[in-house]
């Protein structure tokens, strides 16, 4: 199987590692036998704008036949959030998340005409943080099933990144999170939730995220909740859900987590036809629904 990376950070990503360039992750990359790959910085809100337009700049400059793509990370915000960091001026927040503000605001992901000039060939979006609701683990799951169902539904958005995954409140003081709000038990999250889930990604022709190094090799995590995210993938794949491999690489040296990742997924049983191959087979951007 031709292994592929649709997820890789640089540093033109704020929590990107300083030294990562595009040339030399790129060059790793290909050394370890990845030969489709993307990068995707994130794109959070209009701050983010100057170092993308730097990392356009250096995917240009990388020489034929890499084998690699230029793609976007965004993160689903509210309406609120944006309007809050624009007028913000020059204490505009980085990641454009801003706390308080109503609950029910409505859904969105940053985009505008310079976002545009960017060319980007695809978008993986994900849920980061619980938007605007307190923190309760019902309430912090009703708002990542929100913002799943929103991405699953983007016409901007191609693949919707790591399902699920949590860093934030409810770390123990070893760094780990042993169990709020769904990694002690991931059933409890309502299995009404994933059927909603894969029904939408099926119906809207997007990618559900396998992602190395936030989900199934993540140490902070517990082995119980791997072993329930891998019957979580089996479930969606038996839904008719297809998937991109990502292994969300931030690092100064690029690693071979996704053939890492591949040696715990080999109860799926997956092949090439379950698997994203790259922007060729994406879907052409739709024009975008008012409110989107």
């Amino acid at each position: 199987m031709t292994l592929c990376d649709w997820h890789i950070h640089t540093r033109r990503s704020p929590c990107g590692h300083q030294e990562a360039t595009y040339a030399d992750v790129a060059a790793r990359a290909r050394a370890l036998g990845i030969r489709c790959f993307g990068f995707t910085d994130h794109l959070h809100c209009h701050v983010n704008l100057p170092q993308l337009r730097l990392a356009r700049e250096e995917f240009d400059a990388l020489p034929e036949g890499t084998g690699a793509h230029f793609g976007l990370e965004v993160s689903c915000l509210r309406v609120w959030d944006i309007e809050q960091n624009e007028a913000a001026g020059d204490q505009a927040h980085v990641y454009g998340l801003w706390e308080g503000g109503p609950v029910d605001s409505a859904l969105t992901i940053y985009w505008s005409k310079e976002v545009e000039a960017l060319r980007p060939e695809y978008v993986i979006g994900g849920a980061h943080w619980p938007l605007g609701v307190p923190l309760e683990r019902d309430a912090v799951i009703r708002s990542y099933h929100r913002q799943n169902m929103y991405l699953a539904q983007h016409p901007r958005v191609t693949v919707v990144a790591h399902p699920w995954w949590w860093q934030g409140a409810w770390q123990a003081e070893d760094g780990t999170y042993p169990d709020l709000p769904w990694l002690g038990d991931f059933g409890v999250v309502p299995a009404s939730m994933h059927e909603e889930f894969a029904t939408a990604l099926c119906e809207n022709g997007k990618y559900m995220e396998l992602n190395a190094s936030a989900i199934f090799l993540n140490p902070h995590y517990p082995p119980r909740f791997v072993s329930q995210y891998l019957e979580y993938a089996a479930f969606m794949k038996s839904m008719g859900v297809r998937f991109a491999l990502g292994s969300d690489s931030h690092e100064r040296v690029y690693e071979p987590l996704v053939e890492k990742m591949m040696e715990v997924l080999a109860t799926l049983g997956l092949t090439e036809a379950d698997l994203w191959q790259g922007p060729a087979t994406a879907p052409e951007p739709q024009r975008l629904p008012r409110g989107l």
